[in-house]
């Protein structure tokens, strides 16, 4: 006699095959923070720092007191450090997080492209102030070399005509002689003696 594969529904088999996936499920939490850590590449310091936040859930514990995670913390922390890599803060992840808990896809693209496009004018604003710095180095740097060839003046009484440092005094203190219409650089310098 030969029974049928398929039980039905009500069977032993698919209560016994619910039973095993509801343990899978809380089998599936026993990453302790550390391994968690580890497998993230952070420290459990930043995880716990995550949770104070609210960024991650507060873990369940084991009998033990241990922090236990499974594969949806391990996800949830991974999109937190690429977002880290895009040099995102955490406010700004917390956004995406909350976005990304509505399981809309098309808002959350939408709102990294938008960061993404801030990070890009931000950078553009500091390469602009680096190179403006860089040439002004370069300009001190060839005025230290002339400067070289001069003679001492001084510098234990640190006195404002001073050529060691190529940095004029009134750049240094702009409220001072130096705004003043008609003083010549030789008598700022003095004023400043």
């Amino acid at each position: 006699m030969e029974l049928p594969l398929d039980s039905g529904a009500n069977s032993k088999v698919y209560a016994l095959v619910g039973e095993v996936g509801v343990a899978d499920r809380q089998e599936d939490r026993t990453l302790r923070i550390g391994g968690l850590a580890a497998r993230i590449g952070t420290s459990p310091d930043t995880i716990r720092y995550y949770e104070q936040l609210g960024l991650i859930a507060t873990p369940e514990r084991s009998a033990a007191g241990y922090r236990l995670y499974g594969e949806a913390e391990l996800r949830r922390l991974q999109f937190i450090r690429r977002a880290k890599l895009l040099g995102l803060s955490l406010d700004e992840i917390r956004e995406l997080l909350g976005l990304a808990d509505e399981g809309e896809c098309r808002p959350l693209r939408r709102q990294v492209a938008q960061l993404l496009r801030s990070k890009i004018d931000e950078c553009e604003a500091k390469l602009a102030e680096l190179t403006s710095f860089k040439a002004g180095l370069e300009e001190r740097y060839h005025l230290a070399l002339e400067n070289e060839g001069k003679p001492a003046c001084g510098c234990a009484a640190f006195p404002a005509s001073c050529a060691c440092l190529p940095v004029e005094t009134e750049e240094v203190f702009p409220l001072s002689t130096a705004r003043r219409p008609g003083v010549t650089r030789e008598k700022r310098s003095e004023d400043l003696r």
